[in-house]
Protein backbone atom coordinates (compact mmCIF):
# COMPACT_ATOMS: atom_id res chain seq x y z
CA UNK A 1 0.00 0.00 0.00
CA UNK A 2 0.90 3.30 -0.90
CA UNK A 3 1.78 4.79 3.02
CA UNK A 4 1.56 8.38 1.96
CA UNK A 5 0.41 10.65 5.02
CA UNK A 6 -0.12 13.80 2.89
CA UNK A 7 -3.58 14.98 1.39
CA UNK A 8 -4.61 13.45 -1.49
CA UNK A 9 -5.99 15.67 -4.56
CA UNK A 10 -9.37 15.30 -5.29
CA UNK A 11 -9.27 14.00 -8.38
CA UNK A 12 -6.73 11.41 -7.41
CA UNK A 13 -9.19 9.70 -4.93
CA UNK A 14 -12.60 9.93 -7.03
CA UNK A 15 -13.50 6.00 -7.76
CA UNK A 16 -10.24 4.52 -5.46
CA UNK A 17 -10.42 2.26 -2.83
CA UNK A 18 -8.63 3.21 0.40
CA UNK A 19 -8.36 1.56 4.11
CA UNK A 20 -9.27 3.77 6.94
CA UNK A 21 -8.42 4.52 9.98
CA UNK A 22 -11.97 4.16 12.06
CA UNK A 23 -11.95 7.57 13.55
CA UNK A 24 -14.81 9.67 14.71
CA UNK A 25 -16.77 10.35 11.66
CA UNK A 26 -16.72 6.27 10.70
CA UNK A 27 -17.03 5.42 14.34
CA UNK A 28 -19.70 7.12 14.61
CA UNK A 29 -21.70 6.23 11.82
CA UNK A 30 -20.64 2.32 12.50
CA UNK A 31 -22.23 2.76 15.87
CA UNK A 32 -25.08 4.08 14.96
CA UNK A 33 -26.29 1.12 13.44
CA UNK A 34 -24.58 -0.65 15.32
CA UNK A 35 -22.21 -2.44 13.21
CA UNK A 36 -18.74 -1.99 15.58
CA UNK A 37 -16.66 -5.28 15.91
CA UNK A 38 -13.66 -5.19 18.47
CA UNK A 39 -11.71 -7.73 16.19
CA UNK A 40 -11.38 -4.54 13.35
CA UNK A 41 -9.28 -1.86 13.57
CA UNK A 42 -9.56 -0.18 10.34
CA UNK A 43 -12.40 -0.10 7.11
CA UNK A 44 -12.61 -0.80 3.44
CA UNK A 45 -14.29 1.82 1.38
CA UNK A 46 -14.80 3.24 -2.11
CA UNK A 47 -14.07 7.13 -2.93
CA UNK A 48 -16.91 8.66 -5.03
CA UNK A 49 -18.28 11.39 -6.57
CA UNK A 50 -22.22 11.87 -5.10
CA UNK A 51 -23.50 14.70 -7.23
CA UNK A 52 -25.01 16.52 -4.34
CA UNK A 53 -22.99 15.87 -1.54
CA UNK A 54 -19.44 16.13 -3.36
CA UNK A 55 -16.58 13.02 -2.69
CA UNK A 56 -17.98 10.48 -0.61
CA UNK A 57 -16.48 7.49 0.96
CA UNK A 58 -18.63 4.32 1.03
CA UNK A 59 -17.54 1.87 3.56
CA UNK A 60 -18.07 -1.20 2.15
CA UNK A 61 -16.28 -3.69 4.69
CA UNK A 62 -14.11 -3.98 8.44
CA UNK A 63 -10.31 -5.34 8.22
CA UNK A 64 -7.57 -6.02 10.65
CA UNK A 65 -4.34 -4.68 9.30
CA UNK A 66 -1.22 -5.87 10.69
CA UNK A 67 2.45 -5.09 9.97
CA UNK A 68 3.86 -6.79 6.58
CA UNK A 69 0.54 -8.44 5.59
CA UNK A 70 -2.20 -8.32 3.52
CA UNK A 71 -5.64 -6.48 5.11
CA UNK A 72 -7.40 -9.09 6.62
CA UNK A 73 -11.50 -8.64 5.96
CA UNK A 74 -13.63 -8.97 9.05
CA UNK A 75 -16.84 -8.33 7.60
CA UNK A 76 -17.83 -7.41 4.43
CA UNK A 77 -21.68 -5.31 4.59
CA UNK A 78 -24.63 -5.88 2.99
CA UNK A 79 -25.33 -4.24 -0.83
CA UNK A 80 -21.88 -3.30 -0.79
CA UNK A 81 -21.98 -0.82 2.33
CA UNK A 82 -25.35 1.23 1.09
CA UNK A 83 -26.01 3.65 3.32
CA UNK A 84 -23.14 3.53 5.13
CA UNK A 85 -21.12 6.90 3.55
CA UNK A 86 -20.12 10.07 4.60
CA UNK A 87 -18.02 13.15 3.27
CA UNK A 88 -14.31 12.36 2.21
CA UNK A 89 -13.82 15.60 4.54
CA UNK A 90 -14.93 13.51 7.91
CA UNK A 91 -12.97 10.37 6.92
CA UNK A 92 -9.68 11.13 8.42
CA UNK A 93 -6.22 9.66 7.91
CA UNK A 94 -6.70 6.41 4.97
CA UNK A 95 -4.42 5.03 2.53
CA UNK A 96 -5.28 4.63 -1.24
CA UNK A 97 -5.20 0.81 -2.54
CA UNK A 98 -3.70 0.19 -5.97
CA UNK A 99 -5.94 -1.53 -8.45
CA UNK A 100 -3.72 -4.86 -7.75
CA UNK A 101 -4.04 -4.69 -4.59
CA UNK A 102 -7.85 -4.15 -4.53
CA UNK A 103 -8.10 -6.88 -6.85
CA UNK A 104 -6.76 -9.30 -4.41
CA UNK A 105 -9.03 -8.41 -1.80
CA UNK A 106 -11.52 -9.25 -4.38
CA UNK A 107 -13.02 -5.44 -4.14
CA UNK A 108 -13.21 -4.59 -7.51
CA UNK A 109 -15.91 -6.52 -8.53
CA UNK A 110 -17.46 -4.84 -5.38
CA UNK A 111 -17.15 -1.57 -7.64
CA UNK A 112 -20.57 -2.90 -9.85
CA UNK A 113 -23.20 -1.25 -8.04
CA UNK A 114 -21.77 2.26 -9.26
CA UNK A 115 -22.69 1.34 -12.71
CA UNK A 116 -26.04 1.73 -11.70
CA UNK A 117 -25.50 4.93 -9.69
CA UNK A 118 -23.46 7.41 -11.92
CA UNK A 119 -24.87 9.64 -14.16
CA UNK A 120 -23.50 8.72 -17.64
CA UNK A 121 -23.93 12.70 -18.96
CA UNK A 122 -21.94 13.71 -16.11
CA UNK A 123 -19.03 11.46 -16.81
CA UNK A 124 -17.49 13.70 -19.69
CA UNK A 125 -17.48 16.48 -17.45
CA UNK A 126 -15.92 14.82 -14.75
CA UNK A 127 -12.59 13.62 -17.06
CA UNK A 128 -11.71 17.00 -17.99
CA UNK A 129 -8.72 18.44 -16.23
CA UNK A 130 -8.95 22.02 -17.80
CA UNK A 131 -11.72 22.24 -15.16
CA UNK A 132 -10.40 21.11 -12.02
CA UNK A 133 -8.64 24.78 -10.51
CA UNK A 134 -12.09 25.97 -10.80
CA UNK A 135 -13.62 22.86 -8.98
CA UNK A 136 -14.67 23.23 -5.06
CA UNK A 137 -12.33 20.93 -3.03
CA UNK A 138 -14.46 18.39 -2.30
CA UNK A 139 -17.01 18.99 -4.12
CA UNK A 140 -15.91 17.80 -7.71
CA UNK A 141 -19.51 18.85 -9.58
CA UNK A 142 -19.45 22.30 -8.26
CA UNK A 143 -17.23 25.05 -9.89
CA UNK A 144 -16.54 28.79 -9.28
CA UNK A 145 -18.00 30.86 -12.33
CA UNK A 146 -17.70 34.89 -13.14
CA UNK A 147 -21.49 36.09 -14.22
CA UNK A 148 -21.14 38.89 -16.77
CA UNK A 149 -23.86 40.90 -18.51
CA UNK A 150 -24.05 41.30 -22.09
CA UNK A 151 -24.55 44.80 -21.68
CA UNK A 152 -21.48 45.39 -19.49
CA UNK A 153 -23.80 47.46 -17.15
CA UNK A 154 -23.45 45.27 -14.19
CA UNK A 155 -20.13 44.41 -11.97
CA UNK A 156 -19.40 41.03 -12.92
CA UNK A 157 -20.11 38.11 -9.84
CA UNK A 158 -18.28 35.24 -8.93
CA UNK A 159 -20.83 32.47 -7.99
CA UNK A 160 -21.25 28.80 -7.83
CA UNK A 161 -22.38 26.40 -10.57
CA UNK A 162 -23.04 22.54 -10.07
CA UNK A 163 -22.48 21.18 -13.54
CA UNK A 164 -25.12 19.22 -15.37
CA UNK A 165 -23.29 18.13 -18.41
CA UNK A 166 -21.65 19.38 -21.05
CA UNK A 167 -22.22 20.07 -25.27
CA UNK A 168 -21.43 17.78 -28.17
CA UNK A 169 -18.85 19.72 -29.01
CA UNK A 170 -17.77 20.61 -25.14
CA UNK A 171 -17.66 24.05 -26.00
CA UNK A 172 -20.15 24.90 -23.49
CA UNK A 173 -21.37 23.48 -20.14
CA UNK A 174 -24.59 24.01 -18.46
CA UNK A 175 -25.48 23.46 -14.87
CA UNK A 176 -27.53 25.21 -11.72
CA UNK A 177 -26.65 28.19 -10.13
CA UNK A 178 -26.10 27.45 -6.30
CA UNK A 179 -25.97 30.93 -5.04
CA UNK A 180 -28.35 33.97 -5.29
CA UNK A 181 -26.34 37.07 -6.95
CA UNK A 182 -26.46 40.09 -4.77
CA UNK A 183 -26.72 41.84 -8.30
CA UNK A 184 -30.14 41.97 -10.80
CA UNK A 185 -28.36 39.48 -13.60
CA UNK A 186 -31.42 37.88 -14.81
CA UNK A 187 -30.81 35.00 -13.27
CA UNK A 188 -31.74 33.42 -9.42
CA UNK A 189 -30.58 30.44 -7.53
CA UNK A 190 -31.51 26.90 -8.79
CA UNK A 191 -32.16 28.26 -12.74
CA UNK A 192 -29.82 26.80 -15.23
CA UNK A 193 -26.57 28.77 -16.66
CA UNK A 194 -25.10 28.07 -20.01
CA UNK A 195 -21.09 27.89 -18.91
CA UNK A 196 -18.02 28.83 -21.55
CA UNK A 197 -14.21 29.65 -20.96
CA UNK A 198 -13.30 33.25 -21.27
CA UNK A 199 -9.58 34.82 -22.03
CA UNK A 200 -8.77 37.70 -19.47
CA UNK A 201 -5.57 39.57 -18.19
CA UNK A 202 -5.08 36.45 -15.62
CA UNK A 203 -5.24 33.65 -17.60
CA UNK A 204 -8.45 31.68 -18.87
CA UNK A 205 -11.52 31.36 -16.49
CA UNK A 206 -15.23 30.18 -16.19
CA UNK A 207 -18.19 32.63 -17.45
CA UNK A 208 -21.63 32.86 -17.78
CA UNK A 209 -22.85 35.48 -19.58
CA UNK A 210 -26.26 36.83 -18.84
CA UNK A 211 -28.90 39.32 -20.24
CA UNK A 212 -30.68 39.40 -23.68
Amino acid sequence: MNNRTTPYPDREIINRWAIAEIGPGISGILSAKGLMRPDADRCIGFFYVDHEDGITYRIHSLCRLEPGKPPEIVVNFENHGEGLILHSDEVGAYTLLSNDEANRLSLLEEQRWLIYYEPEVLQAVRKRGDLDRFRAPGCFDDVSVILVSKDRETIPEGVWVRLEGQSDDGASLRGTLLNEPYSDFGVHEGEMVTVRFAEGEEGRFLVAEMGS
